[in-house]
């Protein structure tokens, strides 16, 4: 299997129910699977669904589209997050202005998906060690809102570079549902254009030719899992909109072309608190 086909197959598109639109489940925009394990004992895994938080909102039910292995149809898999709330099975960070949301899912054995391997997601130590920085190549699978496909996902494959990884936290102001984050964060800029649908979409390092130490090195061929997208970067202040997929706006009349990035460590700081190791523990526990 090529590279490309191994990280568009770790995306789901996901859907829920807009009453004031349609009964019927609207897209609202990407996650991807991650492959949960402990170095104690790897083979024991438990998936889990990353997005942005914004994406899953106040939505009591989500919805996520896999293809299946025939190529012929697709599947939804609902998941109740109201209730997975209260079953300690969804998990946001700490911080409360950290855009990431985790929910734990199973893979039915029909599903042509793959997973993130946990050993791949760019602690803050690969980011050091590898030295990424700015003018490295990305890659992000996705959702298109006017094109999902009919007998299974089209995850489209959009590219950029890292515009900029600031060493200060850069202010952010945006909705979840119906609550107003303000917040300053440790986040990527990409030289990219973010469109409705790819919120939640997984941002991989793209091997290849990269400049290190003012020379071209060719010896990264790890296509690490580096941030989870959150939307686009503005060109001027504005009043912060909801973000909807389901209908037409102007967002790219003001669009800089820079995109916004949590960085992939985030997903591990939420793997470290104690409410994610606790549930983990016990469903190892259990298998």
């Amino acid at each position: 299997m090529g590279m490309i086909e191994v990280i568009t197959q770790t995306v789901v598109f996901l859907f829920a129910i807009n009453p004031q639109l349609s009964q019927n489940p609207q897209p609202i925009g990407t996650g991807f699977l991650v492959q949960y394990s402990v170095p104690s004992e790897p083979q024991k895994i438990i998936p889990v669904i990353v997005t942005a938080k914004h994406v899953i909102a106040d939505h009591q039910k989500v919805y996520a589209r896999f293809s299946t292995k025939t190529g012929e149809n697709t599947a939804f898999m609902e998941y109740n997050i109201a209730k997975m709330k209260k079953d300690n099975d969804y998990w946001e960070h700490s911080d409360d202005g950290v855009d990431i949301a985790i929910f734990r899912t199973t893979i039915f054995e029909q599903a042509k998906i793959d997973a993130v391997p946990i050993d791949y997601i760019a602690s803050k130590e690969v980011f050091k060690n590898v030295n990424i920085q700015q003018t490295d190549s990305v890659k992000f699978p996705g959702l298109l809102v006017n094109f999902l496909g009919s007998n299974q996902n089209y995850p489209i494959l959009k590219d950029g570079s890292i515009a900029l990884i600031p060493r200060e936290k850069v202010p952010l102001e945006y909705l979840v549902g119906n609550k107003r984050i303000q917040t300053n964060q440790e986040i990527i800029l990409l030289n990219a254009i973010s469109i409705p649908g790819l919120s939640g979409a997984p941002i991989f390092l793209w091997p290849g030719e990269r400049l290190v130490n003012n020379t071209f090195d060719h010896n990264i061929n790890k296509m690490y899992l580096i941030g989870i997208m959150h939307g686009f970067y503005p060109a001027m202040p504005r009043e912060i909109q909801q973000i909807e997929t389901s209908g037409t706006k102007s967002y790219f009349g003001e669009n800089s072309g820079i995109a916004i990035v949590f960085p992939s460590y985030k997903i591990l700081e939420i793997f470290d608190q104690q409410s994610f190791k606790k549930r983990m523990a016990e469903l190892f526990n259990n298998n």
